[in-house]
């Protein structure tokens, strides 16, 4: 959803960077940012364990990087290129849609109400619902399990390397459209394709009708 759907990594990004910089936290903020898209939240805190000392310490900033973004989201938070076009492709073609985000489930449904998308998706899954969150399976696993799909006829859009590792173990097709995070070579035998962007989805999604997860 981050990333995919929503312009909202680079705001993060954005707010993290200034923060961790008037905090003296670490160095290149920006480049260390890159690290946590994908995780969620337990994920992230973990993280920032190699910068503080104490998990108290790494839920404050939390927080604060949490609450600088939300105080700015509300006006600057906008939809990637294509959304809107992407989504109505897969909803012509009768496929389920659903949201497999590391954001918290509330949280989510809220930001995709700003833009009136929770519509097109039949379920959604957060963060906070599951134990382990990306690059671990467990996500994409639990999501395929609702929509009660085999995993290998199952195709995922995301922006991370975090969200790749995690649709790639969990057995899906992964294809990576990038955002914060261009496409590695490495993955090159391991996607199922990359794009410059959604709005090349469309076009692309016609081409692939008569593939066995259609």
């Amino acid at each position: 959803m981050d990333g995919v759907l929503l312009d909202s990594e680079r705001l993060v990004q954005d707010v993290f960077s200034q923060l961790m910089t008037e905090q003296g936290v670490m160095a290149d903020p920006a480049a260390r940012y890159l690290e946590t898209v994908g995780m969620n939240h337990q994920g992230i805190v973990q993280w920032y364990l190699q910068y503080v000392d104490t998990l108290e310490l790494a839920e404050h900033y939390c927080s604060l990087v949490g609450a600088r973004y939300r105080s700015r989201a509300s006006e600057e938070l906008e939809l990637k290129e294509g959304v809107i076009e992407a989504l109505n492709s897969v909803a012509d073609a009768h496929l389920p849609q659903m949201v497999v985000t590391s954001s918290p489930n509330a949280s989510a449904r809220q930001k995709l109400a700003q833009f009136g998308l929770n519509s097109y998706f039949e379920h959604l899954i957060g963060g906070d619902q599951v134990s382990q969150g990306k690059p671990h399976p467990e996500p994409y696993l639990s999501g395929c399990n609702l929509l009660s799909v085999d995993p290998a006829r199952v195709l995922i859009i995301e922006d991370s390397a975090n969200g790749v590792a995690s649709g790639l173990a969990a057995g899906c097709m992964v294809v990576h459209v990038p955002d914060l995070i261009d496409t590695n070579p490495e993955w090159q035998d391991s996607i199922y394709d990359a794009l410059d962007s959604l709005a090349s989805f469309p076009r692309w999604l016609a081409m692939q009708r008569g593939g066995d997860w259609l």
